[in-house]
């Protein structure tokens, strides 16, 4: 996470832990899962079409304008849980901002062809099924960024990259992870399909430590569809 609207008092450590992650990780791994995301509205969305988007928990926003990017025929709008500050109030860029509850996504049904949530449901705790209820209401298709565990070394790792990445900006650092199976029952509950799976994503390719330590098989990309009525 990297955002400007997060409004926590940085101390020297948040300080370095938030220039460290930038450096390291943070645009890296934006570009990588942009392609990826942008590939999964692609399969899903005729070209044809005009695409509109969510982004949910956006922080800075910066993974949507990667998308739009590559994507000219989407139109992004996003949401996050944190109030706008006033500084940015008057910035274009931060129009198609809105804050939310962290549980009840204010869009009538169907107003989005596709939701995006990268790395926010396993913060979303008991609100997780029901933030995939509301996504399933609001649009057709919806990809999902998070992380699978498969033990206590896993879980252990991805708890630690949690803390470098989010634990400056005072966001909570989940006590467990989805398993494939916990994820699948929640899909299923919120009236979802899954239709593509990558569940071997190299995010740290480029920092030689990490990437022996940490495995690609604990980042996902799931592309689901609502089920018909």
């Amino acid at each position: 996470m990297s955002s400007p609207i997060v409004n926590v008092r940085k101390r020297f450590l948040q300080k370095f832990l938030i220039w460290f992650h930038q450096n390291a990780s943070h645009k890296h791994r934006i570009s990588i899962l942009a392609e990826l995301i942008t590939c999964g509205i692609k399969t899903q969305v005729p070209k044809s079409e005009f695409i509109n988007c969510l982004d949910v928990g956006c922080g800075d926003m910066v993974l949507a304008e990667k998308i739009a990017e590559n994507l000219r025929n989407s139109n992004w709008r996003c949401t996050d849980i944190h109030p706008l500050p006033s500084a940015l109030e008057g910035n274009a860029k931060w129009k198609k901002y809105s804050q939310f509850d962290g549980k009840h996504i204010p869009f009538q049904d169907k107003s989005f062809d596709v939701v995006a949530f990268c790395d926010v449901l396993h913060h979303a705790g008991e609100n997780t099924g029901e933030l995939l209820t509301e996504s399933a209401r609001i649009a057709r298709i919806i990809i999902i960024k998070d992380h699978f565990e498969d033990g206590i070394y896993s879980r252990t790792m991805l708890q630690l990259m949690d803390f470098m990445g989010n634990w400056a900006y005072g966001v909570n650092i989940p006590k467990k992870y989805f398993t494939r199976e916990s994820f699948a029952e929640l899909c299923e509950n919120a009236g979802l399909e899954l239709v593509h799976l990558n569940d071997n994503i190299q995010l740290y390719k480029h920092l030689p430590l990490v990437r022996n330590i940490l495995s690609p098989k604990w980042q996902f990309v799931a592309t689901l569809r609502s089920k018909p009525v």
